[in-house]
């Protein structure tokens, strides 16, 4: 008998979560943000907190009312700057809010004593600020801020209403954009604002703040800024051609914060990650991730580029190793947003540490970059999601989490094991019974599958669960061994829960990735449907006659597409889905990207019957399946109307169906949003399993 007891929907009230690790310069102490759930504010608080690496002692370092995050330390380790998220800007009654989603709402940059004392800001403007950096001598700080190219920089409060205008004061809500990325599922609606690099000085003695100062301008997007070591340059990623935002191409851009002028190019790839840049300790190479395949965009594998700064040549070195760099898992509902999985210089200047996909895990490598040598650090079924180390390389601390921990903090030396330095959720999981994630591999089409199959709690000798096939989103990303809450919850109500990396992610090679390129629920759902025949015959405590299939995004598009052509499914969830490739081209965020690769660059108006053919609802005449549709009002990477499509089609065909519609959440909904919101979907599913499987 075990005194354990099984998952709810509502422990995630009590799930804390661990983020962001950053290592002191002396290498003592690491900074890190904790996260817990506000129940009676329906959301998230969190505070910076430091722990001393050699004892593991923890002390509080904010304690706002929101959320605090993004700690960076000062380079003589005596300040830590820091984001507060910020309340909304003056109130203005009588007036609705302003269009722009993040306009007067973003965080603010802070900083406070690392030893201890009262937070004081540095910013306060409606574009809010994120992504700090401080110079390498420490009296300077770049981050990003919105702002629209026509008004500059805009402090809180500048905005000024003649409330006697009554046309200025109901049409505040407006939005007006002549730009192609007018929205963002992460932001919201932009409108004309852009993500541009500003800098503002720092005096520890100082009582008033010092003059913010935008060094980018324009209508154009930057990535954050990375100082180079003797606090000359900027480094930066963007693209300032004409069509520069309807391109997947991106340049690196030298910033000179001696001589503020326009952004000077060093360097492009067809498809780079922004947040890898990384200067080499003598300042003569900058390291970038990305490929040079104009025709392959997301599915392409990220390699390690050199740039020469002084000439702007660049060579790839990870182009042997075929796996993507940086944290590319996907499946995790119990994270904030991880922290740096960039590569990282090593002190000596001829190594990196890089974090590697492999088979569904992501773990901490050393490449020496003369001979091309990986050295792994870390190891096991398990994914380092960020890390982080001191300038002269002597302590390394990573977040690492696995199948029945969502992450904690890991002090990491070569040649042993990870010594825990956190157990943020100690206290709850010493209470439950978690199903673990045992990994399954099964062989189709010539192609080695992996996956995960989740047991039901608890399971009587003799007796068979109904299964849940659990299909991924994307596509791209990698499906890891990761805590899954939603799925713990489900073996606790006694069903097996299964996943797998099908053709089209990572982790795997950059053929097994691209293999679904244009060719959406041909590989990946065949792929998907050998993975469940194989569990349901390896594993006797399966029920092969109750099955069910579930998947949020990408995910939600394979789900329908399965049900759409096997009757044999007893229940199904479309959740966050693509339905439609027609109307998606124009109300996703990213659509006309995505597009432009899966269709070799062509335009959706001469592609309309791949785009009707490669499109689930077009099948809804075959659904048999009762479909639970679950959607959110302001999800702008799949837009509402997708699951909409479907709940009308399916209901007008009279097969059980039910739309759940949730109000003021995005695409993330099932990752960061509303607590109650997150516990209530999990519920719906729970209630349409149990009726029809």
């Amino acid at each position: 008998m075990t005194s354990r007891r099984t998952i709810t929907a509502q422990d995630l009230l009590r799930l804390q979560m661990c983020d962001d690790p950053q290592v002191s310069p002396d290498g003592r102490e690491v900074a890190w943000v904790h996260t817990r759930v506000d129940p009676e504010a329906n959301g998230y608080r969190s505070r910076i907190v430091v722990t001393e690496i050699a004892t593991g002692a923890t002390r509080p370092l904010t304690e706002g009312p929101g959320q605090d995050s993004h700690p960076r330390w000062s380079p003589d380790g005596a300040t830590i700057a820091f984001l507060r998220s910020a309340p909304p800007g003056p109130s203005l009654p009588g007036a609705p809010p302003p269009a722009i989603s993040m306009l007067d709402r973003g965080p603010q940059l802070m900083v406070v004593p690392a030893r201890g004392g009262e937070p004081r800001p540095l910013t306060a403007l409606r574009g809010g600020a994120r992504a700090p950096a401080w110079s390498p001598e420490g009296g300077r700080i770049a981050f990003m801020t919105l702002m629209d190219p026509a008004r500059g920089l805009e402090q809180l409060g500048d905005e000024h209403l003649d409330f006697d205008d009554l046309y200025a004061r109901f049409n505040r809500d407006v939005v007006v954009t002549n730009r192609l990325r007018w929205k963002s599922d992460a932001a919201g609606f932009l409108g004309n604002y852009y993500g541009h690099i500003a800098m503002v000085g720092f005096d520890p003695v100082a009582e008033v703040p010092g003059p913010v100062t935008a060094l980018t301008s324009g209508p154009y997007e930057f990535s954050p800024p990375v100082w180079s070591p003797d606090g000359r340059w900027l480094a930066t990623t963007g693209n300032l051609d004409s069509d520069g935002e309807s391109r997947r191409k991106a340049y690196i851009y030298l910033l000179d914060t001696t001589a503020i002028g326009p952004p000077q190019p060093l360097f492009g790839l067809e498809e780079m990650r922004s947040s890898d840049l990384s200067w080499s300790p003598d300042g003569t190479t900058l390291a970038v991730c990305g490929h040079n395949d104009p025709m392959i965009g997301h599915y392409g594998t990220p390699h390690l580029w050199l740039v020469d700064v002084a000439s702007g040549a660049g060579r790839c070195v990870t182009e042997p190793i075929d796996r993507a760099i940086g944290d590319y898992s996907r499946n995790y509902d119990t994270r904030r947003y991880g922290g740096d999985d960039e590569p990282r210089w090593l002190p000596d200047g001829r190594s990196m540490l890089l974090l590697l996909n492999e088979s569904g895990t992501v773990h901490l490598n050393r490449l020496d970059l003369g001979t091309g040598t990986l050295t792994p650090i870390t190891s096991g079924d398990s994914v380092v999601s960020a890390f982080s180390m001191d300038p002269a390389g002597r302590c390394l601390v990573a977040l690492i989490g696995d199948s029945l921990n969502p992450g904690d903090l890991y002090v990491v030396e070569a040649g042993t094991e990870p010594r825990r330095l956190t157990a943020v959720n100690r206290e709850l999981l010493d209470e439950l019974e978690l199903s673990p994630a045992l990994r399954f591999a099964c062989e189709h089409d010539g192609v080695r599958i992996e996956g995960w199959v989740n047991p039901p709690v608890r399971r009587e000798a003799g007796k068979r669960y109904p299964v849940i096939l659990y299909t991924g989103g994307g596509p791209g990303g990698m499906r890891a061994s990761v805590f899954v809450h939603e799925w713990q919850v489900y073996a606790a109500a006694g069903y097996t829960v299964i996943n797998c990396n099908t053709r089209g992610n990572h982790g795997y090679g950059q053929p097994f990735s691209a293999a679904t390129r244009g060719k959406w629920g041909d590989l990946d759902y065949a792929d998907n449907l050998a993975f469940l025949r194989a569990v349901c015959a390896a594993f006797d405590f399966i029920d092969s006659e109750r099955l069910a299939v579930a998947g949020g995004s990408y995910g939600g598009y394979s789900a329908a597409w399965i049900i759409g052509r096997h009757p044999e499914f007893k229940a199904a969830i479309v959740d966050r889905a693509l339905t439609n490739r027609t109307s998606q081209v124009g109300t996703s965020d990213i659509g006309f990207l995505l597009d432009q690769v899966e269709f070799d660059k062509q335009l959706p108006w001469e592609n309309v019957n791949t785009l009707i053919e490669r499109s689930p609802v077009m099948y809804a005449g075959h659904i048999q399946t009762p479909t639970l549709v679950v959607h959110s009002a302001l999800d702008h990477r799949c837009a509402v109307e997708q699951g909409e499509q479907l709940y009308m089609a399916l209901r007008r065909r009279g097969i059980p169906t039910e739309l759940v519609r949730f109000p003021d959440e995005s695409h993330e909904l099932s990752r960061s949003g509303k607590p109650w919101h997150r516990i209530f979907r999990i519920d719906r599913y729970l209630n349409w399993f149990n009726r029809w499987v």
